[in-house]
């Protein structure tokens, strides 16, 4: 595993080269490569990938064997139905000869399953999270409840209300209008500064915590759900007695204000049973 040690945005970036047993299905046997990319390489891409531990972006150099790799480095993964092996992305020690000259792949068959298997090797371009590390996304969305940034273009970050700064505050452009036309709703609007200006499109956060996941019980494509704050760990600290006061009182002026329309409505029912009394001739 190399990281990529370009900036401190990018020092999530890794490079890992990973060794896995695959079947090839008959009826791609004349062109094995190809076939292998395809099936087994390409769907792994913006997914999370569990045995490189983050996203894929890429791959390069694929290689086929009827082996596993002969590196002393080598290391096999945790037990899965699919063998995983790790390399050290470094390939100087490689002799060029070798790989210049044409080698007959033997294929392995099991019992009487039809596909043959074999070792296919790849180097990945992983981006791979880690809590407290900053990064920068740009705002997507909008909402008084929380924002919803893009990294790379490709990672959706949210942050919720109670980690943002504290001088931001919520616009609110909604307009009750019974008789427009217009859609939306009550959380239209934009954040503002401490110097009441609009946020800025991009903005740098903190990474509070990310969770890979696989699709339903491990199958087809997986997913990465990324926290973020736009404050230090020291503010959030600092902050964790005042987040349930505000609730509370919130909640609190939620039913006040309840009742005191209960209160009110009750007491214009009782003044309309006390009108005066109109004699009809």
């Amino acid at each position: 595993m190399v990281p990529i040690q370009e900036s401190d945005d990018y020092s999530l970036l890794h490079m890992e080269r990973i060794t896995q047993y695959v079947s090839l299905p008959p009826a791609c046997l004349s062109n094995a490569l190809t076939a292998v990319c395809a099936s087994i390489f390409s769907p792994l891409i913006l997914s999370y990938y569990p045995p490189a531990r983050g996203i894929v972006l890429a791959y390069e150099n694929v290689q086929l064997s009827d082996a596993p790799p002969a590196n002393k480095d080598s290391r096999p993964t945790k037990k899965r139905k699919t063998k995983h092996y790790h390399e050290e992305s470094d390939t100087e020690g490689q002799d060029s000869e070798d790989d210049a000259t044409p080698k007959q792949l033997l294929l392995r068959i099991h019992n009487e399953y039809s596909a043959p298997f074999l070792w296919a090797t790849a180097s990945f371009l992983v981006w791979r999270p880690k809590v407290g590390a900053w990064i920068q996304g740009k705002v997507t969305q909008q909402a008084s409840t929380h924002l919803t940034l893009s990294h790379l273009n490709s990672f959706p970050i949210s942050i919720l209300r109670q980690h943002l700064p504290d001088g931001w505050s919520w616009t609110s452009t909604y307009t009750n209008n019974r008789g427009g036309n217009g859609g939306g709703g009550a959380d239209e609007g934009h954040w503002t500064n401490e110097d009441g200006l609009p946020i800025e499109d991009v903005l740098r956060i903190r990474i509070r915590d990310f969770e890979g996941r696989m699709d339903g019980k491990g199958h087809g494509r997986g997913g990465l759900k990324i926290d973020g704050s736009l404050v230090s760990e020291e503010v959030e600290e600092s902050r964790k007695g005042e987040g349930e006061a505000e609730k509370r009182a919130r909640r609190e002026g939620r039913v006040n204000k309840g009742a005191m329309k209960t209160k009110e409505a009750r007491t214009d029912t009782e003044n309309e049973g006390e009108g005066d009394a109109i004699e009809v001739d």
